[in-house]
Formats: C-alpha cells, structure tokens, sequence
C-alpha cells in the first residue's frame, strides 16, 4: 500500500509540476491536494479501511466526503492524527470545493501552510 500510494503521489505531483508550468493554477492546487488524499488513504488502509465508502442514512457516500468522514472516525477520535491538521484539510478541502466553482479566485498562500 505504501508503494502504491508514494507511486500515485508522486503522478499528482508531477502532473501538478507541469500544470505550474502550463500557468494552470487550479489544477495545481487540486493535483496537490490528491497528493495528501493518498497519503490518508494509505493511513486508513494501515489501520484497518479497505473501500473509501461511509454509511449514510439512505446511500453509501464515497469520494473526498467519506474520505472526511472516514479520517475523521479512524485516525482523528483514536488520537492517530491531530485534529488541528484533520481541520486545517477540512478547511483546504472546502476552499477548493468552492474555487471549483470560482477558478478565477486565487488560493490564498497562507491556507495551505500547514504547522
């Protein structure tokens, strides 16, 4: 699992790498955050997740909102990951939720800092 998800890291950052290039900025943003996606995955598959899916009352979620839920119930409330960090990617995944919508706004450099 570990090999597989530095091998998808490292295709996120470079398509990132040439997206900078290209003067694409979104893309670049989203391509490193798939980045720090892997690398929780990895660390849910460690402790014990198979499939990215959440139980909700009427369906099954999956992609980046069972990522959410799942990191917060497997590493966050077990003390794996601090919950400054699970909140600081909270707040990155909702800020590029909405530039998805709004490409044309910039990312602010200081948000994705993270200490």
């Amino acid at each position: 699992m570990v090999r597989w998800a530095l091998g998808k890291a490292e295709e996120y950052l470079q398509s990132a790498h040439d997206n900078l290039k290209a003067g694409r900025l979104f893309p670049v943003a989203e391509e490193i955050f798939r980045a720090l996606e892997t690398a929780l995955e990895a660390l849910l598959y460690h402790y014990g997740t198979r499939t990215i899916e959440y139980p909700g009352a009427g369906k099954k979620f999956t992609g980046r909102l069972a990522l959410q839920f799942l990191v917060r119930d497997n590493l966050v409330r077990p003390r794996r990951l601090d919950r400054a960090v699970y909140d600081k990617y909270l707040a990155l995944a909702s800020e590029l939720h909405l530039a998805g919508y709004q490409q044309s706004t910039i990312l602010r450099k200081t948000s994705w800092k993270i200490t």
